[in-house]
C-alpha cells in the first residue's frame, strides 16, 4: 500500500491556519475591548448572565435576577439602597448608564456611584420624581443658567429669587437669601431648655447679631464641659469661640453661665449659629434683638429635674414642617405631641413616632409637647415666637413632598425627565466620569422609604457605554501596552 504524501506547502498552510485563526480571534477580542472608536457598549436584562453587568445586591433587598413571579424578566428592588457592580472593559474616561425601570409606590429614586471601598460615600443624582413628571410643572433654564422646574404660570426667574418661601431643591446648591432687619428696641427673652447641639438661623438686624444665652452643665461627674460656637454664612466661617461650662457642684448642677454671640458690620443674608455641645449642656434662656431667628431641623427640649426649682418646660413652637419624627428618652416625656391638627402619641421611650401633615396650610402652625423632654427632627425649622419665623433655606424635595399642598412653586434641580415606555416602565440615563485605571465600578440605586411604603422598583434592562477618545493604530497599540503593564502589576 502506497504512502500518502501531503505536499509540504499544504502542510505549512494547514499548520498555519490555527495560528491565523487564533491571532484573528485575539485581535477581534482586543478590538471589542479596546475599539478604535473609543466606545464600548454592553447590555444586561438583569438575569445574572452578563460578564460585565452584575445583579443588584444585597440579596435581602432584591429578588433573584431572571424571570419574576408576575411574568416579566429582570430584578425587583424592595429595600434601600442596592448596589450594582460593573466590570470595566479597559481604560476609559467616562461611562453612560441607561436603565429601563418601573417604580411602584415609590415617588422618588436617586442613582449614582459609590466612591469608596466601604460603600459609605455615595455620589447620588436625581433619577426619577413623580412630582416633577406631572405636566403641571414646566422645565426651565433662567438667564443665569439656573435649571429647575416651575409651576404653570410661574416665571423661570423664580429660581433665581432669593426668597426661600415656596422653593424646594433637589441635588442643587443655593446661596443664602439676602435678608436684613431693623433691630428690636428691647431684647426679647425666651425661657427654654434646649439640650446639646443645635443650629440657630438668624437674619442680621442693623448689621448685627446679638444673642445672649444662659447655659448650664448638668453632669456632676466631671469638672466641667466645653461648648463650641461657630457662625457661618453660606458655609463659610465668620466667627468662632469656645466656652468652658465650669465645674460641678456637689449640691446641684453646674452654675448657669452667660454665653454671648455679638457680631457687627455684617452683610445682609442668613447666618447660622452652630452650637456644638454634648447632651449634658443645656441652653436655659435666650435674649436677642434680632427679630427673625429659628432653630432646626433638630430640636431637643431637655428635662428640668434634680436640683431645679421649676417643673419641666412645655414646648410650644411654630413651624412649616410637614413631617416630624418625635421621641423621648424618659418616661416623664411620654405624651401627645401635636403638629397643627394632627398628633403622635409617645407611648414608649426610645421609640420614634412619625407625625405627618396632610393639610394645605403654608403658613407656620403650632407644634406642642406639653411635658417637654422630647426630641424633634423635622423637614423644616422652629420658631419660639410666631413673628420670628422665616425659612432660612429652601425645602428639600423628598419622597414625602406634596409640592402643591406645601405651597411649593419652584424646584431648583438638574433633574431630567424620564422617557415613558408604557405600562409604567420608564427609561433614564446619566453620565459619569471614571478613573482611567478603574477595574470595577459600583453603582447605587437609592429609593428612600421604599420598604415602609411597601413599594418596589423593577429593573428589566441596564445598558452601559464606555467612552474614551478614538485612536489610530499607533495610539491603540500604546493603550494596549499600557493596559498590559497594568494587568501585570495587578498579578
Amino acid at each position: 500500500m502506497s504512502e500518502i504524501r501531503i505536499p509540504k506547502p499544504l502542510v505549512i498552510i494547514l499548520c498555519t491556519i490555527p495560528w491565523i485563526l487564533g491571532v484573528f480571534v485575539l485581535f477581534w477580542i482586543l478590538m471589542l475591548r479596546f475599539p478604535f472608536s473609543g466606545v464600548f457598549h454592553v447590555e444586561s436584562g438583569m438575569t445574572g448572565q452578563s460578564a460585565f453587568i452584575f445583579p443588584f445586591l444585597p440579596g435581602e433587598r432584591t429578588t433573584s435576577p431572571g424571570k419574576q413571579a408576575d411574568g416579566w424578566s429582570g430584578q425587583r428592588i424592595t429595600d434601600d439602597p442596592v448596589y450594582m457592580n460593573v466590570r470595566t472593559p479597559g481604560p476609559y474616561q467616562s461611562v453612560d448608564v441607561e436603565m429601563d425601570f418601573r417604580p411602584i409606590h415609590q415617588p422618588l429614586v436617586e442613582f449614582g456611584m459609590v466612591l469608596d471601598a466601604e460603600g459609605k460615600q455615595l455620589d447620588l443624582y436625581p433619577w426619577y420624581s413623580e412630582v416633577l413628571e406631572d405636566p403641571a410643572w414646566n422645565k426651565v433654564t433662567t438667564k443665569k443658567g439656573t435649571r429647575g422646574y416651575v409651576l404653570a404660570g410661574v416665571t423661570s426667574a423664580r429660581l433665581d429669587d432669593g426668597d426661600t418661601r415656596g422653593l424646594a431643591v433637589w441635588d442643587a446648591t443655593t446661596t443664602s437669601p439676602i435678608m436684613a432687619d431693623a433691630a428690636s428696641h428691647e431684647p426679647k427673652t425666651i425661657l427654654l431648655s434646649l439640650r446639646g447641639a443645635h443650629d440657630f438661623w438668624v437674619v442680621p438686624a442693623d448689621g448685627q447679631i446679638n444673642f445672649q444665652m444662659q447655659v448650664q452643665d448638668v453632669n456632676r461627674n466631671r469638672s466641667g464641659g466645653l461648648l463650641a460656637l461657630q457662625v457661618l454664612r453660606d458655609g463659610q466661617l465668620v466667627w468662632q469661640d469656645t466656652v468652658g461650662t465650669g465645674g460641678s457642684r456637689d449640691s446641684g448642677y453646674g452654675a448657669i453661665i452667660p454665653v454671648n454671640v455679638k457680631l457687627k458690620d455684617l452683610n445682609p443674608g442668613v447666618y447660622r449659629i452652630k452650637i456644638i455641645a454634648d447632651d449634658d449642656i443645656f441652653i436655659r434662656k435666650i435674649s436677642t434683638t434680632n427679630p427673625r431667628w429659628v432653630v432646626g431641623p433638630r430640636l431637643v427640649v431637655g428635662d428640668i429635674v434634680g436640683f431645679a426649682t421649676t417643673s419641666t418646660n412645655a414646648l410650644t413652637a411654630w413651624t412649616t414642617a410637614r413631617h416630624i419624627v418625635a421621641d423621648t428618652f424618659h418616661k416623664e416625656g411620654l405624651q401627645k405631641v401635636s403638629l397643627g391638627s394632627t398628633f403622635g402619641n409617645l407611648e414608649r421611650t426610645h421609640t420614634p413616632v412619625r407625625i405627618d401633615r396632610t393639610d394645605s396650610v403654608a403658613a407656620p402652625i403650632a407644634v406642642s409637647a406639653p411635658l417637654g423632654d422630647v426630641r424633634l427632627v423635622a423637614d423644616g425649622y422652629f420658631a419660639f415666637i410666631p413673628e420670628a419665623f422665616f425659612e432660612p433655606q429652601p425645602r428639600r424635595l423628598t419622597p414625602e413632598t406634596e409640592a402643591i399642598k406645601e405651597g411649593i412653586k419652584a424646584v431648583l434641580t438638574p433633574y431630567v425627565r424620564v422617557d415613558d415606555l408604557g405600562d409604567g416602565w420608564k427609561h433614564a440615563h446619566l453620565s459619569f466620569p471614571i478613573s482611567y485605571d478603574a477595574d470595577t465600578l459600583r453603582f447605587v440605586v437609592s429609593a428612600p422609604g421604599i420598604a415602609s411604603r411597601a413599594g418596589a422598583v423593577d429593573v428589566r434592562r441596564v445598558a452601559v457605554t464606555f467612552h474614551r477618545p478614538p485612536v489610530t493604530f499607533q495610539t491603540w497599540w500604546t493603550t494596549l501596552l499600557a493596559e498590559a503593564r497594568r494587568a501585570w502589576h495587578r498579578l
